[in-house]
């Protein structure tokens, strides 16, 4: 069935999301974050504080944190995607 499937385009892999919805998801993040009232700038500090105050324990990559305000029916969500390099251990 897997042959049929991805040729009918119900491939159970990920596939990657098309610019049109990536520009949509930036546009939902942009509108929830004006309606929290969080500007840009204290979104940098919320990124610079998780930043070193998960480094203090962990081997984080700065470079691939990713930080989303969205909205759903419950509310609103704040999520932090923080990648650890493998081998990470205690920073102390």
């Amino acid at each position: 069935m897997g042959f049929l499937d991805t040729l009918l385009g119900r491939s159970s892999t990920r596939r990657a999301p098309s610019s049109a919805n990536v520009a949509k998801q930036r546009l939902v993040e942009v509108l929830v974050q004006d309606h929290v009232k969080i500007t840009p700038e204290v979104m940098d500090a919320i990124r610079n504080d998780i930043l070193k105050i998960l480094s203090k324990h962990l081997d984080v990559d700065a470079e691939q944190l990713q930080i989303n305000l969205t909205r759903t029916e419950r509310g609103d969500n704040f999520t932090a995607n923080v990648p650890v390099r493998r081998g990470a251990g205690s920073r102390r």
